[in-house]
């Protein structure tokens, strides 16, 4: 997959931008806030159909603007395609007064379609960013995102799945909210949250079952890598905890196994453990107006030498746990598509040393296409910028610059 080229216009600080990317490795150069990370979010939005840096897409509309526009060139399966997304602002009423709506519209090679999610599949990146490393010094929210991610990467239909889900835990948080205020409980109260029960429980099981398979591909290629990161002194080892275990009781045991011999559970097992604990906190959930059970309050658990590793690990440790999740992720997505995604390395060699970084780009196959952003290049070897393609940032605009390692004439 190549990236060929983006064009933007009211993105994030960009008026209007054209950008060409090389065909392996391009370097992003430019000071904090000038625009570097913009770039890779563009990408990323063309992706994912969302942004990994916000949650409110009207933020991605310059300011003062009302639209906003994402074109991006790009081949995949040897044929040349075409992204073009647009974000719109437009004013509605609402129960308070007038509120701002936002519209997007997206064409996959002329063909229009209704929602972003349709994008998932179509080109496929790994984003590797100095803010991977909250999953380990953030809460479970960074690792669900982090499995979610890579579970829709490699089984298109699980975006959908996910969806579908999350829409299920929205209804049934208004029906737990709307029981909390009545005085007393009607059969009809009690029929209706059965059924919500269900479908939280067949839809989260479905999407547990899917991380379950994802991570135990996974797990085998993550400690391969760790051990060699940390020449044989750390093992790595990865659990999957399943919230819908009371984890206030010391005697419940959430963690499903992802051991190398074992069977991953069945989804007609994880459902039924689901709806056993609705049941059980049902009058709890209620008082809290919330579900408390189902993947999106699951945890992905990492340790080294079975010590957690969001607790106990060194910065130095996490760093390379992060290196070793992420170039594990990055090739089982290549195994899965048959040819090299996107790498995106946004700020993330300066948050490693040295012996990392040799690491990192030691294991970066030549033929995959990498877009780089970076304060400077100090540091880089030689051999990291040769045949690079450079491109410098700054205030919102991009421009072709020329690699460092060209000589100057004389007298210049």
């Amino acid at each position: 997959m190549l990236v060929k080229r983006l064009r933007l216009k009211n993105f994030r600080n960009y008026a209007e931008e054209d950008v060409e990317f090389g065909s392996i490795r391009n370097i992003v150069i430019g000071e904090n806030a000038q625009g570097k990370t913009n770039l890779i979010e563009a990408i990323e939005y063309s992706a994912l159909g969302r942004s990994t840096r916000t949650t409110d897409d009207k933020e991605l509309i310059r300011k003062g603007e009302s639209r906003a526009a994402i074109i991006l060139d790009f081949e995949a399966n040897t044929l040349e395609q075409r992204i073009e997304i647009e974000l719109s602002l437009r004013m509605t009423a609402g129960a308070r007064g007038p509120r701002t709506a936002l519209d997007r519209k997206v064409k996959i090679n002329g063909v229009s379609y209704s929602s972003t999610r349709n994008l998932a599949g179509k080109i496929v990146v790994v984003g590797f960013k100095s803010l991977d490393l909250n999953l380990l010094r953030g809460g479970p929210r960074y690792r669900r995102e982090w499995i979610d991610d890579l579970t829709s990467t490699l089984k298109t239909s699980y975006a959908r799945s996910l969806s579908r889900f999350n829409k299920a835990v929205t209804q049934r948080n208004r029906l737990l909210k709307e029981m909390f205020e009545r005085i007393r409980l009607s059969q009809s109260d009690e029929d209706e949250l059965k059924v919500w029960d269900q479908q939280v429980a067949s839809l989260g099981a479905s999407l547990v079952r899917s991380r379950l398979m994802v991570l135990k591909s996974l797990i085998p290629l993550a400690e391969a890598r760790q051990a060699q990161l940390s020449g044989a002194r750390e093992k790595l080892s990865i659990e999957y905890f399943l919230h819908s275990i009371d984890d206030e009781d010391p005697r419940a045991d959430g963690i499903l196994n992802l051991d190398e011999e074992s069977e991953i559970m069945p989804e007609k097992e994880i459902e039924e453990k689901i709806l056993t604990c609705l049941a059980t906190r049902k009058r709890e959930e209620i008082a809290r107006r919330q579900t408390l059970t189902g993947p999106h309050r699951d945890d992905v658990r990492l340790k080294l030498n079975g010590f957690d590793a969001t607790a106990f690990a060194s910065q130095g440790q996490q760093r390379s746990l992060v290196l070793s999740l992420k170039l594990s992720e990055l090739f089982l997505v290549a195994h899965f598509l048959k040819e090299p995604p996107i790498l995106l390395l946004d700020d993330v060699l300066a948050e490693l040393d040295l012996s990392r970084q040799g690491y990192l780009m030691e294991s970066l196959s030549e033929s995959m296409q990498t877009i780089i952003t970076t304060t400077h290049i100090d540091g880089f070897k030689p051999e990291w910028l040769s045949g690079a393609s450079f491109l410098s940032v700054h205030d919102g605009r991009a421009r072709k610059g020329e690699s460092p390692l060209e000589e100057k004439p004389a007298g210049r």
